[in-house]
């Protein structure tokens, strides 16, 4: 935040600032404060947010959405080194062979085992099954109650999980994922219901 001058403009809206109105500067553009909004719930940015395509997204939109590793299933933050394979991301920890478990890492070779990585070890000793592996953290969805398994697709709302189809207006019943939503008494709403 900085002294306004009199010829600043707004990044969003192009109007000017008030003499003492506070102000927000980002990649070198300055914003009024309720300017700058998450481009998934619409809320105005505030501590932490991330940039995407859209514009920007708020913390809790952003742990809605983010990226999944694919062998443990939990959210590879923002700025966090992963591996891509297959169109598939994985917490560099997470990417190891699917019949043994033990790591892949960077630069060594390995082999596929029907489209997840397996190591030269378990592709010589023709292994042909996948080790019983189970996550660090398998999530609880907080709706129904029923663990969120590795290859499910869930959201977060209020750093609680749902399973994506648990994850609904509790009034209209349309799928919240990916959309804005607020919480109204204990129930989370769509806007149209809000």
């Amino acid at each position: 935040m900085t002294t306004p001058h009199f010829c600043d403009r707004c990044g969003a809206c192009g109007k000017s600032f008030g003499r003492t109105e506070p102000r927000t500067i980002f990649n070198s553009k300055t914003y009024h404060q309720n300017c700058l909004k998450c481009a998934k719930c619409r809320s105005p940015l505030s501590g932490n947010f991330y940039p995407t395509l859209e514009g920007f997204t708020c913390e809790q939109c952003h742990k809605r959405i983010s990226t999944r590793c694919k062998r443990c299933g939990n959210a590879i933050e923002a700025g966090i080194k992963y591996k891509l394979y297959k169109g598939q991301e994985y917490h560099p920890e997470c990417f190891c062979c699917w019949s043994c478990t033990s790591q892949i890492n960077e630069g060594e070779q390995f082999y596929e085992l029907r489209g997840y990585p397996q190591c030269p070890k378990c592709h010589n000793e023709g292994k042909q099954e996948f080790a019983d592996y189970q996550p660090v953290q398998l999530h609880q969805c907080i709706k129904c109650h029923k663990t969120i398994e590795k290859t499910q697709p869930f959201s977060f709302y209020e750093n609680n999980p749902y399973h994506n189809d648990c994850f609904i207006c509790n009034r209209c019943n349309l799928s919240l994922v990916g959309k804005p939503c607020h919480r109204l008494g204990s129930a989370i709403v769509c806007p149209t219901c809000n």
